[in-house]
């Protein structure tokens, strides 16, 4: 397995994450107003680059192929000369490709500057988060999980981390891959890993709402797991299904409360077959499929993102925030004795 997210990082190693406080919904859409109308004007701005660039192409590529085409002609026609022909007209056929590249390339200019003004002034909105484009959460961890299928390649971006109550908080976009370049990724979405600062759960348990992946792998990969059963009184709270090499503890752990914000958290990323691990201890770690992209630019001629779709954000990031609420993990250790981790 080759991990092409080559700037993951362990949460050991990541740099100190900033204190995450939940920001107030008028508070938030005060500063998201502020900040989409400066996002709009730096749309409209590379827009209008983009649109100069493509006369410019049009303009000076159809002058190149008019006088390609008219050398074309003269020397075959005039000299017998095919060589200088195809020459003539391979020059003009290179020279509107250069130009349409030139043009094109405004677009990934747009999106760079999209994330590196807008996610981070974002990130600080909704709570006070750090954005990394380019990080994720360390490949070594993710292998620990039980969780991550088979795969060659391992893409992270679009990495948010803060400490929430003393929990460290990571999530990015995640995709991982086969071999074959275009064949369609083996997951899509977003991983989530909360670091507690210390021990508060024991065994490994996984809970997951995707059938067919407990059906896979119940047999094979997590047969030496027991299940475990946990009714509540909303039957859309009871799609997990839970496994843990200790069911007693898993019993004591997992009760109503969590099963809710787990299914609520998948209703918000679009009724997503969200899977969880709890392991080592201290570590929580959410495998949310999702087709959306979170925090990509939207199309350069398609206004910024509105205000709905900074709010869904908003939603989306305080639902993990749930999950850390939950049993109060933030509360120190009962042992005096026990350091932070990291």
């Amino acid at each position: 397995m080759t991990d092409k997210n080559e700037k993951a990082e362990d949460t050991a190693e990541a740099p100190e994450q900033t204190d995450v406080l939940r920001a107030h919904d008028d508070e938030f859409y005060q500063e998201i107003e502020a900040l989409i109308r400066e996002a709009e004007s730096t749309r409209l701005s590379f827009m209008k680059r983009h649109r100069t660039r493509g006369h410019i192409s049009m303009t000076l590529g159809l002058i190149s192929l008019t006088i390609g085409a008219s050398g074309f002609g003269w020397y075959l026609l005039m000299d017998g000369d095919i060589v200088r022909a195809a020459g003539s007209m391979l020059i003009a056929l290179t020279i509107p490709i250069l130009l349409n590249s030139w043009s094109v390339s405004i677009l990934q200019d747009y999106k760079k500057s999209y994330k590196r003004e807008f996610l981070p002034r974002l990130g600080q909105a909704i709570g006070g988060f750090k954005f990394h484009p380019e990080r994720g959460i360390s490949s070594k961890i993710i292998a620990k999980t039980g969780l991550i299928p088979k795969h060659d390649f391992y893409e992270a971006e679009d990495c948010f981390m803060g400490k929430y109550k003393g929990v460290k908080v990571l999530f990015s976009e995640a995709r991982l891959r086969h071999k074959k370049k275009y064949a369609e990724p083996i997951f899509d979405g977003v991983f989530v890993l909360l670091e507690i600062p210390s021990t508060v759960f024991e065994g490994h348990t996984i809970l997951t709402a995707d059938e067919t992946l407990y059906q896979k792998w119940k047999p094979s990969r997590w047969q030496k797991l027991q299940d475990v059963r946990i009714k509540t009184g909303n039957e859309q709270w009871d799609r997990f299904q839970i496994v843990s090499d200790n069911p007693e503890a898993a019993k004591l752990l997992i009760g109503e409360r969590f099963l809710k914000e787990l299914s609520e958290a998948a209703d918000i990323f679009d009724e997503s077959p969200l899977s969880a691990a709890l392991f080592r201890g201290k570590f929580i770690f959410l495998m949310i499929p999702y087709k959306g992209d979170m925090f990509e630019a939207s199309d350069i001629h398609v206004p910024v993102a509105t205000k709905q779709h900074a709010m869904r954000c908003k939603r989306e990031i305080e639902q993990i925030l749930e999950i850390i609420d939950v049993f109060e993990l933030y509360e120190p250790a009962k042992n005096p004795g026990e350091s932070p981790a990291g």
